[in-house]
């Protein structure tokens, strides 16, 4: 199988847990977009930072062409899952990337969800750290994941598991 699928959402909707068990049901590799980041960063400024803190080293523009770069540098990637951080698709450039790389699943949580699990897990650094401006966040984004996604998985309930099949359900792979 050479084609990919990336999970797009928002913060704390289970991209990476549903990737690590869309990872245990097939032969997919698992790429995280975040570590990818964070390892171009180390590279150019010789030091490891977290993703949250490299956004604030380098500031929203700088994240975003660091984010682009970072998935031009996966434009062969094959047979992979792909999570990809909340704000990836907030590009215009990450979203043609996307595109380009395999089927986009929106892993859809609503807002009250969202601030909750960001309340016990913390809220990432670019969108406030009050439940409104969460809110306001979601609400703003989930327009533009919806637009870009092959498929929507209302993932608020299931576990990581049943998303995994959800979207291999739906995709109508067979592994």
């Amino acid at each position: 199988m050479s084609k990919n699928i990336i999970l797009i959402g928002f913060a704390s909707s289970g991209k990476s847990t549903t990737a690590a068990a869309l990872r245990e049901r097939t032969d997919l590799r698992h790429v995280d977009l975040d570590r990818v980041v964070e390892e171009r960063y180390e590279r150019r400024h010789g030091m490891r930072l977290a993703v949250r803190h490299v956004f604030l080293e380098v500031g929203a523009d700088g994240f975003e062409a660091l984010e682009s770069d970072a998935l031009r540098s996966l434009s062969n990637m094959r047979s992979s899952v792909l999570s990809t951080g909340g704000r990836t698709p907030m590009s215009e450039e990450c979203r043609t990337l996307l595109k380009q790389l395999g089927s986009i699943v929106y892993l859809r949580c609503g807002a009250d969800a969202a601030v909750s699990r960001m309340t016990r897990k913390g809220a990432p650094v670019s969108m406030g750290s009050t439940p409104e401006e969460i809110a306001a966040e979601w609400s703003r984004r989930d327009p533009v994941y919806s637009a870009l996604a092959d498929i929507i998985v209302n993932n608020e309930s299931l576990t990581p598991d049943e998303a995994a099949k959800t979207i291999l359900k739906e995709l109508h792979q067979n592994f």
